[in-house]
């Protein structure tokens, strides 16, 4: 949506959605989130929601309810230019190199980089080991020509794409749902795939394309400028494809949304290679940080990015980030950890399986949500309330936000007018009424300074 030749963000109101199904210890309400959709988002936008907690599925923005969930989700995050890959993380890269070259090319490459003065591109020390080189060694655009005489055990080609929705990246998101997820194949549609990793999410200025098609379908050169949206990066080997990242690209990071690969490379741990991939990736575009999505300390398949350090996670009440070894002191006594003064506890006599309060049941299974797990077994539906009544850490109260709130900095669109500050005011007082709760609970989430930056769109 744009405003003049200017991208807005305007997102629909949200609702919080308590009791949904847990897509991690599988209970049948035992998560909860705070979530809206957008009709259009900047990534500048969504980059600050980010460092408040949110994450996004397709089109719709969640922000799980840390103290009132199960499994408590943290967003966390790795600073490029501080990461140290392990001796796991080198180990792998080298495993799966020498995989690909083969043992006579393997060896051919070591006295011709020995011979190039350029040993850091295979060292075995960590004070050795240049993470950017050693990531692409194998990739068959980047060997060199003077060894081209010698075969190579399989082709290995890494793609940067648009992304746009195909039957090739369909038909490896379709087998990594079945053998990863166990999804039957009636719940894995294009559909669903298309909603959830491809398409453009963000909003750009007139005439801007993120892609450049103009150029690459004319054949002329990329236009020289920082790559910003959603994007593929595509795994081909020997012509197959065995593995796609889906990634946005932000102002000051990238995110990884999600990745997918072939069961029959799975000995080769591709998803702790993309990790590393992606980070030295946030290097090259000259990205700060990198966000590996979300962390849940209880759930053995999210261990792996504790080994990705030193990383961050984000504080929810406070919303700063904190070395992650000081979270895992934490961890230690409680699953919600927070460094605020007075910060919030959770009861352990809490039943988190049940009911969280007496809300308004309905009969929606939320299908635009997506957030981690959105498939609803049928068996639980879940409730809808304010993030007032939920008592969401990390917000203020409703009588606090509405003594801070500055209406005049409030934009809507209702049936595609613009309201702002004294038409706001002028609003007749029953229609101002039901469009206040809203207001109040978008303010309360997103925290003043980014809900002025907004239009709240009222169909």
């Amino acid at each position: 949506m744009l405003l003049e030749d200017s991208p807005i963000t305007a997102v629909l109101p949200g609702h919080y959605i308590g009791e949904r199904r847990c897509g991690y210890c599988h209970r049948s309400c035992g998560s909860s989130v705070f979530g809206f959709t957008s009709v259009s988002l900047t990534v500048d936008l969504y980059q600050l929601l980010m460092d408040r907690g949110f994450r996004r599925s397709g089109t719709f923005l969640y922000k799980p309810d840390l103290l009132n969930s199960c499994c408590p989700q943290y967003t966390i995050r790795v600073t490029a230019s501080v990461f140290r890959p392990s001796k796991e993380h080198r180990q792998a890269i080298n495993r799966f190199n020498r995989f690909i070259l083969g043992s006579q090319y393997e060896e051919a490459l070591r006295r011709h980089i020995s011979s190039s003065h350029s040993a850091s591109l295979v060292g075995k020390h960590n004070s050795e080991f240049d993470l950017v080189s050693a990531i692409h060694r194998a990739e068959y655009d980047n060997l060199p020509p003077a060894l081209a005489h010698i075969p190579i055990a399989h082709k290995f080609v890494v793609r940067l794409v648009p992304p746009d929705c195909n039957d090739e990246k369909f038909s490896l998101y379709r087998h990594y749902q079945k053998t990863c997820h166990h999804e039957p194949d009636s719940k894995i549609t294009k559909h669903g795939f298309k909603r959830f990793l491809c398409g453009q999410p963000f909003e750009f200025e007139r005439g801007y394309d993120p892609y450049d098609r103009e150029n690459v379908c004319a054949g002329r050169p990329l236009l020289a400028r920082k790559r910003l949206g959603l994007w593929h990066q595509m795994y081909y080997l020997d012509g197959q494809l065995i593995a796609m990242a889906v990634l946005d690209f932000l102002p000051d990071t990238i995110s990884g949304v999600y990745f997918m690969c072939r069961e029959e490379y799975s000995n080769y741990s591709l998803g702790k290679l993309s990790a590393c991939r992606e980070i030295a990736l946030s290097l090259e575009e000259e990205r700060t940080h990198y966000h590996m999505g979300l962390y849940i300390h209880s759930c053995q398949k999210m261990k792996y990015k504790a080994s990705f350090g030193p990383s961050e996670l984000l504080d929810p009440e406070l919303y700063i980030y904190f070395p992650f070894d000081k979270f895992a002191a934490g961890f230690e006594n409680s699953e919600y950890v927070s460094f605020a003064p007075n910060h919030r506890v959770r009861d352990p006599a809490k039943d988190l399986r049940s009911s969280i309060g007496q809300y308004r049941t309905i009969a929606s299974s939320c299908e635009e949500d997506g957030c981690e797990d959105d498939n609803d077994d049928g068996d639980h539906l879940p409730l809808i309330q304010t993030v007032f009544d939920a008592d969401m850490p990390g917000m203020p109260s409703q009588e606090q936000i509405m003594s801070r709130i500055d209406m005049s900095k409030v934009r809507l669109i209702i049936q595609k007018y613009i309201f702002t500050g004294e038409s706001l005011s002028n609003m007749h007082p029953t229609v101002f009424a039901k469009l206040l709760e809203p207001i109040l609970q978008m303010a309360a989430v997103m925290g003043l300074d980014l809900f002025y930056e907004v239009f709240l769109y009222i169909q």
